[in-house]
């Protein structure tokens, strides 16, 4: 099936978008003096029309204002339709097509220099620098199509730069507030996380744990299991594993009678010689030394 590349308008000048060697979209604003490109496209399904791979060093929102998107962004793929805008960071790469008819976007691009420098550094610099922040669906409230709208009616009169500023800065807040409530939810279930598997290791310490045995307890893959025990423990799950087994079997030298070799083997170790190797490695002295020094009148078998 051949494709064609959307079509294009700006202020009534019908244009394709175009792409350099590196994919990166030559972005042609509505004047020198102010940042801001602000175009429809228009897709025509049998046509097969679609916008292929780019990115842009601008940021972007875009209105599906009739029909309906497939977007393809961050690894993500989604319908995108007219009950929500995309607002998606600079240099981020993405595509759309259509899914089984026409349909006609609104896509406003525009660099940062027109807010207040304040603004900038302490509201929208921290949210577009977050590496998790690649896109956000922001769903449409009446004020705001009323302006989208408003913005699909202008030709070649000036444009309204006050209402463009005003529209991105009440989007810009409106995001920041979601975004913010979906990182504390998201910070939320990674706690909720952490301590499931904390108690999971803490109940099974004994056990041949393995990291997989961790990660499938807590209903996630292995990469994630890792990197929220080295975020909140500055350890490898395993070796969180074996830094608790250590601390439970210290705590069984100084305060019980058990030999070296059964403590050893309570806390999950198959080889005593590891266990005294790792024990020393820990506390600066052998398990045997340890009960001698700390642990009073306890027996000193070995």
């Amino acid at each position: 099936m051949n494709h064609s590349i959307a079509k294009s308008n700006q202020a009534g000048i019908e244009f394709v978008i175009s792409m350099n060697e590196e994919l990166q979209e030559e972005v042609m604003f509505l004047s020198d003096d102010f940042p801001i490109s602000m175009y429809t496209q228009n897709f025509q399904h049998a046509a097969s029309d679609y916008i292929p791979l780019h990115w842009h060093n601008e940021l972007q929102m875009t209105w599906v204002f009739e029909g309906e998107l497939e977007y393809y962004i961050d690894g993500d793929r989604f319908k995108l339709t007219s009950d929500k805008i995309i607002f998606v960071n600079s240099n981020q790469l993405h595509s759309s097509k259509t899914i089984n008819r026409d349909a006609k976007t609104l896509c406003i691009n525009f660099t940062l220099d027109f807010f207040h420098p304040l603004t900038l550094e302490k509201y929208i610099l921290p949210l577009i620098k977050n590496h998790s922040f690649s896109y956000h669906l922001l769903k449409l409230k009446p004020y705001r199509v009323a302006h989208l709208e408003k913005f699909l009616n202008w030709k070649n009169e000036s444009i309204g730069y006050f209402s463009v500023m005003n529209f991105l800065s009440q989007t810009f807040e409106d995001i920041l507030d979601e975004f913010e409530n979906i990182e504390n939810k998201k910070y939320d279930e990674e706690i909720d996380i952490f301590q499931n598997m904390i108690s999971f290791v803490h109940n099974n310490y004994s056990d041949q744990l393995t990291v997989n045995e961790i990660a499938v307890h807590a209903l996630i893959n292995k990469n994630r299991c890792t990197s929220i025990f080295k975020k909140y423990t500055k350890m490898s799950p395993i070796k969180y594993l074996n830094s608790y087994r250590l601390y439970i079997a210290k705590n069984m030298i100084i305060h019980t009678d058990k030999p070296i070799s059964e403590i050893s083997a309570d806390v999950g170790y198959n080889q005593i010689s590891y266990f005294i190797e790792q024990f020393r490695s820990n506390y600066g002295l052998s398990p045997l030394r340890y009960r001698n020094k700390f642990g009073g009148d306890s027996n000193k078998s070995f």
